[in-house]
């Protein structure tokens, strides 16, 4: 049975953005359902809301002097980017519409290849339109199935980091594709919490959550396609949004009706975040072990925005998040679907 469990503190002060008038902030200290992580949602540091919001002078300034000398570009990357060895890849690289696919020139595991979406050197994030999605994501299907029918290598995972802010190293719009035979953390946690929830109620966890998000109301999304979209009770960064795809537990099982789904909720995800003034996100869409079916495992997609390209940032990572592994927000993530569902109707 899933419980959302929950803790209400306040803290107190006197003010001087309030003329030293008392100030009592809400806190809530929440758990995640299944993993028990835990996320803290603190709607006294809403000013710090602003961090999200982009200065466009700076990131026009910074789209211009950065196109010159990118070698994602149309113009460069047949002569600039790696290439696969023949016996793995004969083409070298692969294309789909306007994605291309090659090695990553610094490998982070075993398999990574980077997918340059466009031949558009940047895009506002209304305008990561399905197709441009669809056709990296179509790239990443056949690059996991291939790295898995010649090594028979099991995890595999797609990212997604846009502009500085989010972890990207340039500006143009670009996947991430990752195979190993060690597993990340979050798959780890995931397989072992849904084996002890799936022994214990017969019955897989997320199948549980979406009913019970459905019937509550609050941080459903909708159903997109073969996809369920929806707010996490316990979000680890801002505007955190969540999907999972049913009765699917690695990638192998996808299917195409699959990859347009999350392609189409991805994009709608993109479009609310920049009518928010966002520029930047990260993304991740994780699979159990390639070619292993589990009952008690779902693969998702997880989609937060990154505080956005300023002349003066204050970077949304402390060490309470990345070494102390707390999430923490400024929007519930109630008020997160409130905004985000219009998208999906």
């Amino acid at each position: 049975m899933i419980r959302f469990n929950k803790h209400e503190e306040k803290a107190v002060l006197h003010n001087p953005l309030k003329d030293f008038e008392i100030d009592s902030q809400p806190i809530e200290y929440r758990e995640d359902p299944l993993t028990g992580l835990t996320s803290f949602v603190r709607t006294g540091r809403a000013f710090w809301a602003g961090i999200y919001k982009t200065d466009e002078i700076l990131l026009n300034r910074l789209i211009e002097e950065s196109r010159p000398r990118c070698f994602f570009c149309p113009e460069k990357v047949a002569i600039a980017t790696p290439k696969f060895p023949a016996n793995f890849i004969p083409e070298g690289r692969l294309i789909k519409g306007e994605a291309t696919l090659f090695p990553n020139l610094f490998a982070h595991k075993q398999y990574s290849a980077i997918i340059a979406l466009t031949q558009r050197h940047y895009l506002k994030l209304n305008e990561f339109e399905p197709d441009l999605l669809l056709n990296g994501l179509k790239l990443a299907d056949f690059f996991i199935r291939r790295a898995h029918e010649v090594s028979g290598v099991e995890y595999a995972e797609i990212g997604g980091n846009y502009l500085y802010p989010g972890g990207a190293s340039i500006v143009h719009p670009h996947l991430q594709v990752i195979l190993s035979n060690g597993a990340h953390y979050l798959i780890k946690v995931y397989l072992e919490k849904g084996k002890a929830h799936y022994r214990k109620y017969s019955n897989n966890f997320w199948e549980e959550l979406i009913e019970k998000e459905k019937e509550i109301g609050e941080r459903y999304l909708g159903r997109v396609g073969s996809t369920e979209w929806f707010t996490p009770y316990a979000p680890i960064r801002e505007d955190e949004v969540n999907a999972v795809v049913p009765k699917k537990s690695n990638f192998l099982e996808f299917n195409d009706h699959d990859w347009e789904s999350i392609a189409h909720g991805l994009s709608r995800v993109l479009k609310a975040y920049y009518d928010k003034g966002y520029s930047c996100y990260n993304f991740a869409i994780y699979s159990g072990p390639l070619g292993k079916r589990f009952r008690h495992l779902w693969a998702g997609i997880k989609i937060v925005s990154r505080s956005s390209v300023q002349t003066y940032p204050v970077s949304d990572t402390w060490y309470s998040n990345c070494i102390l592994l707390d999430g923490f927000v400024v929007e519930p993530p109630e008020d997160i679907a409130k905004g985000i569902r219009p998208y999906f109707t």
